[in-house]
């Protein structure tokens, strides 16, 4: 019987050139076999973080799943993604100009006082003015927002609809028989909803999403860790129980389940090529491989073997670059001179020393320049808006939970109710002074919960979303003799692999800091001085958390994926960086908060709500703190060095017993 094949489009320099690609026999995940979820899916729409092993579900979370949305319409229709300057220009610069002229355009209304309760008066009562904007220039720019709503839900529904025909082909070419166009119509029209339910804005999917067939013969048991149970007992208790439906938003469990089924539709189960601009693996990754297995130390020759994603990317950060350059000579802003510049170029060299150290003086053939390009810039433009996003769900819980300690308080003190209704900034000294178990147990949900456990974890999701060819099976650039890969011997040791994953996963962490950095240097406390930034920045960069944190992760990674550790999940390989740091953080806020209080008792205490320079100038009260802090530090370095050098005795043992076997196969 001949195997059937799938003609996709891939664009190639001259043409769109249709390439087939084989599907294996039926098995049991064929068509004949398997379970058919609503659509002719595979997989449940459900089933998002099910499989541990996965990485690209992790891409249809980031950017609200526009790189997962680009390269499924890539490998489904061959279509390249629009340039970045027709994004921007789509959905950042116009919108900023409609509420910069929003603002521009808007005139003065007076509100007259009433003798009703208006929310818009002052406190005395006077009538109040306000600024609208003209009624035209509003309905223009809520048309334009709900048009590219609209573009962006009628693009994802064409696809899903493209690959319910493919599925709908597949199911038939299994059983025998011929595509009735007037049937695939109807199957199509009776799964419309399903379509529109899962491509919609903040929509509700059928919570468990049965098999259509209910066979539940051939549906295979997966590997769970802590996360993937914790994803189920969420979902099966109360999304399902409470309301009956599977919440998303922005289309995100949709997007990963057609990227699951694109995949296996195409023979794309396996990463072969790069995100954004699609280059296959093979184009640019010889190159690569022959610099180490030559030891070449050229950078020269390193920086000419980078993919075109790499170029990509440095070239758009010296664009940038260029632009904040220009801007500070320009003296538009008081608050970005020439010197704030230097801070800022001081900032990311700091992030780039640090990477030169772990790459390139250290472990240069471990993992290529490429690699390391797109790991820190997934650390820098991925990871840092997730963990915001994440951050600030986690706080509005936890901040419910101290709320519900702050009710029981105010309940049995009846003063301090009155005072926090009609004084409160007073009220909450008195109750930051008379409770401290109740601010210290804040400091700790913020330090453990949602500084530590969103971060770390948010940065090993951005190692484990980013896949490049150094992490994958090689064989040698120039061997040509065996076809069939899988029985390729990996040519890379396994010592080299696990200080590949230990600098991929601490390039992360090092765009992760370097943007967090930047936040807290310019944007948190904008306006501050140029001698404060240089202070944050000292103090930011002696302690080098983040990566400390990566590294130490990195340890359990490589017991798992290398040693075959099973018991080691997410939570064993996030667990010592989550305590070292909400540690770290912990003492640094419980020392903030402990000195707060005595100013306050001491009568020291500013009112204000603008910080002063003084304030954020270290005082000898600030040394115990940091030598506590440079303590934590330590611990955490002896704890790595400790480890990783138990660990890469048990790798060299790995490696020599596949040497012995190798040469024992060949005798």
């Amino acid at each position: 019987m001949a195997e059937p094949t799938l003609a996709i489009p891939l664009p190639t320099a001259e043409t769109m050139v249709a390439i087939p690609v084989s599907i294996s026999e039926p098995d049991a995940a064929s068509p004949a076999n398997r379970r058919v979820y609503r659509g002719g899916f595979s997989t449940s729409i459900c089933g998002i973080f099910r499989d541990p092993s996965r990485r690209t579900d992790c891409c249809s979370i980031a950017c609200c799943g526009v790189l997962s949305s680009d390269r499924n319409r890539y490998l489904l229709f061959g279509e390249l993604p629009p340039p970045l300057w027709r994004r921007l220009l789509m959905y950042l610069i116009i919108p900023a100009l409609f509420i910069a002229s929003l603002n521009y355009f808007a005139v003065e209304v007076t509100i007259p006082a009433n003798d009703g309760n208006n929310d818009q008066q002052d406190d005395n009562g006077d009538a109040t003015t306000i600024k609208v904007a003209p009624l035209p220039l509003r309905l223009t720019f809520y048309a334009y927002l709900i048009f590219l709503g609209i573009r962006g839900r009628m693009e994802k529904r064409k696809t899903r609809n493209e690959i319910m025909t493919k599925l709908y082909r597949e199911q038939a070419a299994a059983r025998g028989e011929e595509v009735d166009p007037n049937q695939l119509a109807h199957y199509l029209h009776k799964h419309r909803l399903d379509v529109l339910r899962a491509h919609g804005s903040y929509s509700c999917c059928y919570a468990q999403d049965l098999p259509l067939d209910g066979n539940n013969e051939f549906d295979d048991e997966l590997e769970e860790d802590c996360c993937s149970r914790f994803w189920n007992c969420l979902s099966e208790t109360f999304w399902n129980a409470c309301c009956g439906m599977w919440c998303q938003c922005c289309s995100a469990c949709a997007i990963a389940q057609e990227e699951r089924e694109i995949e296996r539709l195409t023979g794309n189960v396996e990463p072969k090529m790069d995100y954004i601009t699609f280059e296959p693996f093979a184009e640019y990754f010889p190159a690569i491989q022959h610099l180490n297995e030559n030891q070449i130390s050229s950078f020269k020759e390193h920086a000419r073997t980078i993919s075109k994603l790499s170029v990509k990317l440095l070239k758009n950060v010296a664009a940038v670059l260029a632009v904040l350059v220009l801007f500070a000579l320009s003296d538009i802003d008081k608050n970005f001179t020439l010197a704030n510049m230097i801070v800022l170029l001081l900032t990311l060299c700091q992030a780039f020393f640090l990477e030169y150290l772990i790459w390139w003086r250290w472990n240069k053939f471990d993992i290529s320049f490429d690699s390391v390009i797109k790991f820190f810039a997934c650390g820098f433009l991925l990871t840092t808006p997730m963990a915001m996003i994440f951050e600030l769900i986690v706080s509005i819980v936890t901040g419910l939970i101290s709320m519900i300690g702050m009710i029981f308080i105010l309940v049995e003190d009846s003063d301090l109710l009155d005072k926090l209704q009609t004084d409160p900034k007073h009220a909450m000294k008195e109750l930051a002074v008379g409770h401290p178990v109740l601010f210290i147990f804040s400091l700790f949900l913020n330090a453990f919960v949602i500084a530590a456990l969103c971060e770390e974890m948010i940065k090993y999701f951005g190692y484990w979303m980013v896949v490049t060819p150094d992490m994958l099976p090689q064989k040698r650039s120039n061997d040509t003799s065996n076809e069939n890969e899988e029985n390729t011997p990996n040519t890379k040791s396994v010592r080299s692999t696990g200080s590949g994953i230990t600098v991929a996963m601490c390039s992360v962490a090092l765009g992760f800091a370097c943007c967090e950095n930047l936040l807290y240097v310019f944007g948190y406390t904008p306006g501050q001085s140029l001698g404060v930034e240089i202070e944050t920045l000292i103090v930011r960069s002696i302690f080098p958390v983040h990566p400390l944190c990566a590294a130490i992760q990195s340890i359990g990674v490589c017991k798992r994926d290398l040693e075959g550790q099973r018991g080691v999940g997410i939570g064993r390989i996030l667990s010592p960086a989550i305590l070292l740091h909400g540690s770290f953080d912990f003492a640094l806020m419980v020392s903030a908060y402990l000195q707060q209080v005595e100013k306050i008792k001491e009568g020291n205490d500013d009112d204000s709500d603008i910080p002063k320079e003084d304030d954020a100038v270290m005082t000898a009260d600030d040394i115990p703190t940091l030598v506590f802090s440079f303590g934590m530090v330590l611990v955490g370095c002896i704890y790595y060095v400790w480890q990783a050098r138990a660990q890469t005795k048990r790798l060299i043992a790995m490696d020599r017993s596949v040497a012995v076997d190798e040469s024992s196969t060949l005798v």
